[in-house]
């Protein structure tokens, strides 16, 4: 009996998999079998067989058993379909790290458990309590406070996360920066067994082969990496060795999905974490963590601005990278002895060098990576900045590192031109050029915006620059405007160098720093800047457009004579974008399918009809191919359920 059952579930596994084309995983395919094959048998023994003497014969009852099984089976799997929680990619594919149902449900009951805490803690501080207040200074203060503790409750990357929120000053009050200035990272360090297998591990040798020494004693450790202190056996240079933790994959998954979602639990409670995009916020954060637990890319970050930076006028040092010792969970860079730049003014101060001037050293590196080379230091904060002991400034840490485009560029140093000529024009059209397309733009509004904006920043007043940056920010939101992520990581680098250059001068300007680098740099900034420059540009220019207006007459041409016929029309090229045309095609062959599953199921209603008119004892055809539409309509319409829900799950990109 159990024999039969198994093998009537194997002939369900293998003829439902060919009808509807399933993408649930074996598993799911055998339980929704077995499920259809014992439903059905306890069905037709209980309604059938108990009341038959001779169970031998298999008469037409054992047909609609046999019938009722692929159904059955049909629906079973539409239910898997529909509670399956994991999502599709475009083409169908399963964007999953595990088929393992067991793997994948403890590792769903983990992210719910820690989001149920997470959200326990935000109810437990007044975040949502204090997010849906109406914005003033007070409920600023009170959103700072509750939003701080959270962090620090939650621990891990949600303090991280708010150190860089605290960055934010583009985005948030400054009762939110100031608060969340606050947060410590309290992270345990690696025990030295941790670190030895780990060394063992990474470098596939005795460190001792590698390593004249090796300091256990970590010079820091944070909630991504460890760095020690270490003499190469070979030349005896002093490095850093900086270790991944050896657990850091499955919790930064966990914690960044619980963020993401902490982060739209907030928007959807408060309007003003909707307008700062708190959930952007979050998923940038994401992004960005996600490539920090790579050494590979970073040490790639490191060869490339270095590069970027070889003639530079700078005299700023990039840490030299050995890639031979280094692999995605350790990096092996050079020493640099030294302390961060917020301690770094003693040193200054004790060699008598002019503090202004290192300030200026370090701010015209990170505009000639930002402006020229398009390629810059994303977290430039203070930790990130050393002085060496000779006065030297260093840029350390190149996990997250920001790419502009030549266009992207352009357009920043028009932003910085037109603030410098106070022309609205200019302002305009480059700031359209740094945010993301909208189908509708007021620009009258955004220029009325702009003009006002520059009034009240007018005629040097202490401060006016940064109010000309916060300002612009403030006009981005209210007029729905999003930066593309690349320029959003420029401002964001840039606002985080303002507070960085402030440790070692305190009456940093930004706006006025910029004006003199873009004044040392006019070459770069403007390329017509004396009166050859400007024939050679025109030249240029002329030269681009020639093969336009060679073709100008004969285009003028045809058009008049389209015109003259009246064959002159307009195409709409909604199925020219292939997304659309994909997405039409789809649906519109699941309707096809849908109208053909319905139609058989009415047909063989009404063949069934038909057939109980006939009380003949011989096989009666009539009902024969009305079971068999009926069949064939179970299995069209719940392969379209099925595709329906697929479709839905899919991810776009």
């Amino acid at each position: 009996m159990y024999s039969q059952i198994i093998l009537l579930a194997v002939i369900m596994i293998i003829i439902i998999g060919r009808l509807i084309g399933t993408n649930i995983s074996f598993m799911k395919q055998v339980m929704a079998s077995l499920s259809s094959v014992i439903v059905t048998t306890s069905v037709y023994w209980y309604t059938f067989l108990r009341y038959r003497s001779n169970t031998d014969s298999f008469e037409a009852d054992g047909w609609l058993w046999l019938l009722s099984m692929v159904i059955v089976s049909l629906l079973f799997y539409l239910l898997f379909e529909m509670f399956d929680p994991i999502p599709l990619g475009e083409r169908g594919e399963r964007l999953t790290d595990t088929k393992n149902p067991v793997r994948r449900l403890s590792a769903w009951w983990r992210r719910q458990r820690r989001y149920v805490q997470v959200l326990m803690i935000a109810l437990k501080n007044g975040v949502g309590k204090n997010l849906a207040i109406k914005r003033s200074s007070a409920s600023d203060q009170k959103v700072a406070v509750s939003l701080r503790r959270m962090l620090e409750d939650c621990g891990g990357f949600f303090i991280k996360f708010g150190q860089v929120l605290s960055t934010r000053s583009d985005l948030l009050p400054p009762a939110v920066i100031e608060e969340l200035s606050h947060l410590q990272e309290n992270v345990a360090r690696l025990t030295t067994a941790q670190v030895e297998e780990i060394l063992t591990k990474e470098l596939g040798r005795p460190k001792d082969e590698i390593f004249q020494k090796f300091e256990m004693e970590p010079l820091a450790a944070a909630s991504i990496g460890q760095v020690h202190r270490a003499t190469l056996l070979e030349g005896g240079k002093e490095v850093v060795v900086k270790l991944l933790r050896p657990d850091i994959t499955s919790k930064l998954q966990r914690d960044l999905d619980i963020l993401v979602r902490f982060a739209a639990w907030a928007s959807k409670k408060s309007a003003w974490a909707r307008n700062i995009g708190f959930l952007d916020l979050a998923k940038g954060f994401s992004a960005a963590m996600k490539e920090e637990t790579d050494f590979r890319i970073e040490a790639r970050n490191f060869a490339q601005v270095k590069a970027s930076l070889a003639n530079s006028r700078t005299k700023v040092k990039i840490p030299h990278v050995y890639p031979e010792l280094s692999n995605a969970k350790i990096l092996v860079i050079e020493y640099m002895e030294g302390v961060s730049v917020k301690s770094g003014t003693a040193i200054l101060d004790e060699r008598g060098i002019d503090r202004q001037e290192v300030q200026r050293q370090i701010f015209d590196c990170m505009l000639e990576q930002i402006f020229i080379k398009g390629i810059f230091h994303a977290d430039p904060h203070p930790g990130n900045v050393y002085i060496l002991n000779d006065g030297t400034p260093v840029l350390l840490d190149f996990g997250s590192v920001g790419r502009l485009g030549t266009l992207q560029q352009d357009s920043l140093k028009r932003l910085l031109i037109g603030f410098e000529q106070r022309n609205t024009y200019v302002i305009m059209d480059a700031l359209l050029q740094l945010v993301e397309p909208q189908q509708e733009i007021e620009k009258e509004g955004l220029e009325q915006a702009l003009s006002q904006l520059l009034v009240q920043t007018a005629y040097g007043v202490a401060g006016s620059s940064d109010a000309f940056i916060q300002g612009l920010f403030r006009m981005i939101g209210e007029f729905g405007f999003s930066f593309y992520p690349n320029v959003a990581g420029a401002f964001r680098s840039l606002i985080t160098l303002e507070g960085t250059m402030a440790q070692l001068n305190p009456l940093f300007s930004l706006m006025d720093e910029s004006r003199r680098f873009a004044r040392e740099h006019t070459a770069e900034f403007l390329p017509v800047s004396d009166y050859s420059d400007l024939r050679k540009t025109a030249t240029n220019e002329f030269l681009e457009q020639l093969p336009v207006i060679r073709r100008l007459p004969r285009r003028l041409d045809h058009l008049g004579s389209m015109l003259e016929k009246g064959e002159m029309s307009v195409k709409v090229g909604f199925f020219s974008d292939k997304a659309n045309t994909s997405f039409v095609t789809k649906w519109i062959s699941l309707a096809l399918l849908a109208f053909v599953g319905t139609a058989f199921g009415g047909i063989s209603i009404g063949l069934l009809s038909i057939s109980e008119h006939n009380t003949q004892d011989e096989l009666n055809i009539v009902a024969v191919f009305g079971y068999a539409g009926i069949l064939i309509s179970a299995i069209l319409l719940i392969r379209v359920a099925i595709h329906a829900v697929r479709n839905l799950k899919q991810v776009k990109e």
